[in-house]
């Protein structure tokens, strides 16, 4: 089901009776209460993201970053709030672009010139995070315009996988540098691990190993604000038994502060864009486009997982949408990138708050944060802080280095590693750049394994939907393997279309089998081709000319038939291939092929049985025995009994157009084709016929409604001038009530005729189900 938006005015019950259900008790306190969980849940997050950001010597520009957190914050929840396909959603600033932001903040400061003053290093960095967060909104907004929130599922999932382990590495390393005020690299590992730097670091890590244990074991949306609480309350009774006041702790760089007097939210001014050094910016763009990348892929996948949990419908494109105009919104205002989290928008429906109030409850607190309290967040711990920063990272590797061994197949987890170890070792983006390459080549490998030819048919176990007396039934089964085809399917490349070469050489080298005369190709569910399929074609039409077998391609679209017709469909010689516009004309085409050879043989090398089928089929006997023994041998039925029916059936000519029975009418009688053609049409919703079967001389129509006594599920059209002998329904009941030897003879003669369609069928659909 699809949750309509409680604020809106098409809602069958109203704005205002939906506000005062969304404010009776029963639902004001769970909404209120897990606001307020997931605001202060949020809040913390925000400010371990910027802390992550402006660390290590940008560490001074970390008031006015929290500021920009927190606006974004207020910004996205009551955007998300508002308008998204879920209530109960919250959206905020999120883990995956945060760590991107924390490189392309440190990279702008290392780029920047010696000349530049603190004021123009600080600009620089938050136009580049507000460009990044605007782009970011941009990039949904399209995405979302054009309907597009299904690319998530093109991407491999082992891809996904080494992305986030990779982040979860990068929050691991930023941790470190929250909590210690130096950079994690192989340069400064002896000055991380010095034992005063073990003493800012380990407790950190200790709670972090805390939180990942207590969530596993528990689930209580209570949890983790509890533990945030207690990490704090403990770091304060430690300085209290060390008789250390706060002054101290924050002079010696153990807490958040202090911060400079004045609002924290500190946006760009136009004034200020003259000090941007945009140059440096633009040497960014291959990380903020990776921003954009890992943040729609975050999105899409949080709101999957969020489907699941909650167990309701979510319009991905709708929430791609909504969740790009609140990035638009925050980055006017300088914000970060942020979407709709999991943990937060799961836990107001853990509570039965399944209300907007709860987004909008998070907005509230945030932006009172953002105005009220600079106080209270100098005296966050820098040790809480760079925990929950560990804590994300544990969790992200614990996902996809430890479980996702037992998740994956030995290629896909070597795929992961091979991404995380390029971040640790050269960076992320590098790893990013390897992570689309293995992806590429993930899909080589493992498309190349799907067999392109979907079915393998023959002439002996699938016919067109042409009708055929018997005796040619008879002739095109036993040289059904004439007839190759192939039903072929997905896209096809260098891959796919060697083994498709492959299998066309070997068919043509079964010894065992006759030479196919016809190799079909049906192309009605092949995407599309590349040059180097081109060239497995140009093989097979060499192959084929080889052994004098003529290659038949159906349902080409007009660009693949243009893609062919340089190299294979070529007017220097037609004779070696054809085109239809379906398989079952095309199929039609060669068995005409082939009783055409037949015929030109001549009758006197033929049996003496067989020659006299024959003519009687081509010469159109008007003999009633004659066309039901093309149909059933002679020794199968009592050709007697079936000649004293003809008093009863009245023989008629029709000419081109003719309808012999109209879809919808009731039931009239059976038609014996003598001579001529005719096709069955069925006329579906959208007010076209298609064919379902074309009938020659020596079959029958029209007795499934005379039996069964129902309107006609299809129409019977004359495409030649035919002949044709009728038999009424009332003269069939009047032969049932007078001649019961001729009744017996002929129930048995339709008995056998249904029997061997049904066997016919049995046999194609055996062949499909290989």
């Amino acid at each position: 089901m699809t949750h309509q938006s409680a604020l809106s005015p098409t809602d069958d019950e109203g704005v205002i009776p939906r506000l005062r259900q969304e404010f009776q008790i029963k639902r004001l306190l769970p909404s209120l209460t897990a606001g307020l969980v997931a605001g202060i849940l949020e809040v913390l997050m925000a400010i371990s993201y910027i802390a992550l950001i402006f660390a290590g010597p940008l560490s001074q520009f970390t008031a006015a970053g929290i500021g920009l957190a927190l606006f974004s914050t207020a910004i996205l929840t009551a955007t998300v709030a508002v308008l998204s396909s879920l209530p109960g959603s919250v959206a905020g600033t999120q883990d995956s672009p945060a760590v991107i932001l924390a490189l392309i903040a440190a990279a702008i400061a290392a780029a920047m010139p010696a000349t530049a003053t603190s004021d123009e290093r600080f600009l620089t960095i938050i136009a580049a995070l507000a460009l990044s967060t605007i782009l970011t909104g941009v990039f949904f907004l399209a995405l979302g315009g054009f309907n597009l929130g299904g690319l998530i599922r093109f991407i491999p999932y082992p891809v996904i996988g080494g992305f986030s382990a990779g982040t979860g590495w990068l929050f691991v390393q930023g941790s470190i540098t929250v909590m210690t005020n130096v950079h994690m690299t192989a340069a400064h590992l002896a000055t991380v691990f010095a034992p005063e730097m073990l003493l800012r670091w380990l407790p950190g890590l200790a709670f972090a190993i805390v939180v990942v244990v207590a969530l596993q074991r528990f689930h209580h949306f209570l949890v983790m604000p509890s533990l945030i609480l207690a990490a704090i309350s403990l770091f304060y009774a430690t300085l209290w038994l060390f008789g250390i006041s706060a002054a101290e702790a924050m002079a010696e760089g153990w807490l958040m502060g202090p911060f400079p007097e004045g609002s924290l939210w500190q946006p760009l001014s136009l004034s200020d864009l003259s000090y941007v050094h945009w140059s440096i910016i633009v040497g960014q763009v291959g990380s903020i486009a990776t921003v954009l990348l890992v943040s729609v892929i975050s999105l899409l996948l949080n709101a999957s997982v969020i489907e699941l949990a909650v167990k309701c419908d979510i319009d991905l494109n709708r929430e791609l949408r909504v969740t790009g105009l609140a990035n638009i919104a925050a980055g006017l205002g300088s914000g970060i990138p942020g979407y709709v989290g999991i943990s937060s928008t799961t836990l107001g429906y853990r509570i039965g708050a399944d209300s907007r109030l709860v987004g909008l409850t998070v907005a509230a607190l945030a932006g009172a944060v953002l105005f009220f309290g600079p106080v209270f967040l100098a005296f966050l711990p820098r040790v809480v802080v760079g925990g929950l920063l560990l804590f994300l990272g544990l969790e992200f590797l614990i996902e996809w280095v430890y479980r996702a061994w037992s998740k994956f197949s030995w290629g896909e987890y070597l795929i992961i590693i091979a991404i995380l170890a390029v971040v640790v070792v050269v960076g992320f983006l590098e790893g990013v750049a390897l992570g689309l390459m293995l992806a590429m080549l993930l899909f080589v490998v493992t498309y190349s394994r799907v067999n392109m030819v979907k079915h393998t048919l023959s002439g002996a176990n699938s016919h067109s939907l042409v009708e055929r007396s018997r005796l040619y039934q008879h002739l095109l089964k036993k040289r059904g393997e004439q007839l190759y085809i192939l039903e072929l399917q997905g896209f096809l490349f260098f891959g796919t279309a060697h083994r498709l070469l492959e299998q066309v050489r070997g068919r043509l080298d079964e010894v065992d089998l006759p030479s196919p005369r016809f190799i079909v190709f049906d192309f009605r569910q092949v995407s599309g081709l590349d040059a180097s399929a081109m060239l497995s074609f140009v093989k097979i039409k060499q192959l084929a000319q080889a052994r004098n077998s003529v290659l038949v391609f159906t349902h080409l679209s007009p660009l693949m038939r243009q893609q062919l017709a340089g190299q294979v469909l070529t007017d220097e010689d037609p004779d070696t291939w054809q085109t239809f516009s379906d398989m079952d004309h095309g199929i039609e085409w060669c068995e005409e092929q082939m009783i055409q050879v037949f015929e030109d043989v001549g009758f006197s090398t033929q049996p003496r049985a067989v020659r006299r089928n024959l003519e009687g089929v081509l010469a159109q006997s008007e003999s009633l025995a004659n066309l039901f023994e093309t149909l059933i041998p002679e020794s199968q039925t009592q050709t007697g009994a079936l000649d004293d029916m003809l008093p009863y059936m009245e023989q008629k000519d029709v000419e081109t157009g003719a309808y012999l029975i109209r879809q919808g009418e009731p039931p009239t009688g059976l038609y014996f084709i003598e001579a001529g053609q005719v096709t069955v049409h069925v006329t579906g919703r959208d007010g076209h016929p298609r064919r379902l079967r074309t009938m020659g001389a020596g079959t029958v129509v029209g007795e499934m409604g005379a039996y069964l006594g129902r309107p006609a599920s299809a129409s019977v059209i004359t495409d030649q001038p035919s002949s044709v002998l009728y038999l009424s329904v009332e003269r069939l009941q009047e032969i049932e009530a007078t001649e019961p030897h001729i009744t017996a003879a002929f129930h048995k003669f339709m008995v056998q005729l249904q029997s061997e369609r049904l066997a016919s069928a049995n046999d194609t659909l055996n062949a499909l189900l290989r």
